[in-house]
């Protein structure tokens, strides 16, 4: 006989609560090794989900920002190059004038039935 023949016993046969005892050990040790690989923090399935879905919200978001700056550009050029538009502005947010205009405000409809309301 070789000297590994020698090392090696024959195969002995479980007993049936030997065996139920190593299959009970089996499916914990295989449900902790799945349930690690879903909820490992940092890199877990769930982590990795949480992850996916921060991800799309910040492209979203990111393309929602480079509308707003696309916007933001072409008032910036418009404000700079457009004297039309700049005089727009002018008129509607500070209300300047041109030389010899003058500003007519009449009261709202509204106003003036209230009033009438009153007396």
């Amino acid at each position: 006989m070789s000297f590994t023949q020698k090392r090696l016993k024959p195969k002995q046969k479980l007993s049936p609560v030997q065996e139920k005892r190593f299959l009970k050990i089996c499916v914990v040790l295989v449900v902790v090794s799945l349930l690690w690989m879903v909820f490992a923090p940092g890199s877990g399935v769930f982590s990795l989900w949480k992850k996916r879905q921060e991800l799309q919200r910040l492209q979203q978001q990111t393309v929602q920002l480079q509308k707003d700056n696309e916007v933001l550009e072409k008032d910036i050029d418009r404000l700079q190059n457009d004297p039309t538009y700049l005089e727009e502005i002018a008129r509607k947010e500070y209300g300047l004038l041109k030389k010899n205009e003058r500003v007519f405000e009449f009261p709202s409809r509204k106003s003036t039935k209230e009033k009438e309301k009153e007396e």
